[in-house]
């Protein structure tokens, strides 16, 4: 919230510390008038320090206290004794004071009810401030100053929609009260109301700005919205206003990143990192926008350093072992994958990724493995079953392989490539007709590449398209009639 409601703001002016002389009775003794005048001596000598560096010292105190010796009831003498005690943060002794002014005089000055709700609200009690402030304004109707602290209670205390109508009340007063505003707009925002919100964020706009934190809330609204041009338009105008905020500098970040302009994104995330270095999610995104302008060493030592300040990060080791990969450090790859995969075992890209690697290091039964997990976290994952298909191959499994292909093809992601090794293995395994029909598909989508490798094949004494050699269907896909 931007207004600030604090004890301070109960210290009164040297003129509104001078309050109106008491009321005497209709029927005045001797005595009243002696006791009277000799409280007023020390009034007197109490008034005549305001404005002085004694105002709010011992010695102020001392001379109002003793006039309420002498006289009790003196209702002013009280008052500026809890005007003293608040300025010097004694919030129960200033309480105690005017809650006795209101009890010597139940209609005195309505704003003292906005200073009995900054001291309730200074000792900790929100239930009495609020009470306070309603109680003042059924005093003083429309009261902006009462309005505004109620509001602002109200808000703390998530009573939203009340903090709302007052905040509207003090706006049609005061159509250009900034903070008022953005009190509006950030109850809007806090109620997922982004219409609303953004309006009176750029209402309060009008009248400044500069407003730190309604450019720094609308680019927050706009990167949700994944506007990421506005967004990104926001945070640097929030940046000109107040420079240096690390959380601004990663939300300005990310909205670069978001529009592929990775360059900004690398120059906000360390400017981010110079104000808080130990922010490992940001060393992760650095690591990330690094990592697309094909930096690789220098995203490696970014993530390097995500993953020391945080080992529960799953998706920096993910990235990181994709770089090490990409760095020709398999050991150091794999060691990241399988970090990742400790960390989330759900991660099928990753059990893509290790899988891969794997089989490039002819360590195919553990490749088959993590191709396995993959696709068994996501039978609709093309890729995972491609490369399972050919590690099962690898390891002579045709009944898997087989079935790794058929999956693919049923995907709609089969190439030429798959029904032809389709075709092969059908034939290696008796299975002369669904061999055929895959060469023939192989052949339709590349007629040129695969028959001369048939042909060739077909030369072998020994071949594992025994099973269909001499099958006519097979005989006129070799040797197709003269158009």
């Amino acid at each position: 919230m931007a207004f600030i409601f604090l004890c301070s703001s109960m210290a009164a002016s040297p003129q509104s510390r001078k309050t109106q002389k008491p009321q005497e009775k209709k029927t005045v003794t001797m005595d009243d008038a002696r006791i009277y005048r000799d409280a007023m001596v020390w009034f007197k000598k109490g008034e005549d320090l305001i404005g002085t560096p004694k105002e709010n010292s011992d010695e102020q105190l001392e001379y109002f206290q003793k006039a309420i010796q002498i006289k009790p009831d003196f209702m002013e003498a009280h008052y500026n004794l809890g005007l003293i005690h608040a300025s010097r943060k004694q919030m129960k002794e200033a309480l105690a004071e005017l809650q006795l002014v209101l009890k010597l005089e139940p209609k005195f000055d309505p704003n003292i009810y906005f200073m009995l709700a900054a001291a309730y609200q200074e000792l900790g009690d929100s239930a009495q401030a609020l009470s306070a402030l309603e109680e003042g304004l059924q005093r003083k109707p429309g009261d902006l100053k009462m309005l505004r602290a109620l509001a602002f209670l109200q808000f703390n205390n998530k009573d939203d929609d009340a903090a709302m109508r007052n905040l509207q009340q003090v706006l049609e007063q005061d159509p250009a009260d900034v903070a008022s505003r953005i009190e509006l707009a950030q109850l809007h925002q806090r109620n997922n109301q982004p219409g609303p919100a953004i309006s009176n964020y750029k209402d309060a706009l009008i009248n400044d700005p500069n407003n730190f934190t309604a450019l720094y809330n609308l680019g927050l609204i706009h990167l949700r919205q994944k506007n990421y041009a506005e967004a990104s338009s926001d945070f640097e105008g929030a940046n000109r206003a107040r420079g240096g905020n690390p959380e601004l500098l990663e939300k300005l970040g990310d909205a670069y990143s978001y529009q592929q302009q990775h360059e900004k994104a690398v120059a906000a995330y360390r400017a981010s990192l110079e104000k808080t270095s130990e922010q490992a999610h940001v060393y992760a995104k650095l690591g990330f926008s690094l990592a697309n302008l094909n930096r690789p060493e220098d995203a490696t030592n970014a993530l390097e350093t995500a993953t020391r300040l945080d080992p529960k990060n799953a998706d920096a080791f993910f990235l990181l072992g994709d770089l090490y990969g990409e760095l020709h450090r398999p050991g150091d790859a794999i060691a990241a994958y399988k970090r990742a995969l400790d960390i989330n075992p759900k991660q099928k890209e990753v059990h893509y990724n290790l899988g891969t690697l794997y089989a490039e290091q002819k360590r195919m039964d553990e490749g088959i493995a993590e191709l396995r997990a993959a696709v068994q976290l996501d039978p609709g994952y093309a890729a995972a079953w491609s490369n399972l298909a050919l590690v099962a191959e690898k390891l002579e499994l045709d009944t898997e392989a087989i079935q790794a292909h058929e999956k693919l093809i049923s995907l709609g992601k089969g190439q030429s490539i798959d029904y032809f090794r389709l075709g092969i293995l059908y034939a290696k395994n008796q299975q002369p007709e669904p061999a055929i029909a895959a060469f023939a598909k192989a052949m339709e989508l590349e007629p040129e590449k695969y028959r001369p490798i048939l042909k060739e094949e077909m030369k072998k004494v020994h071949s594992v398209l025994d099973s269909i050699r001499y099958k006519d269907g097979f005989t006129r896909l070799l040797n197709p009639p003269a158009r």
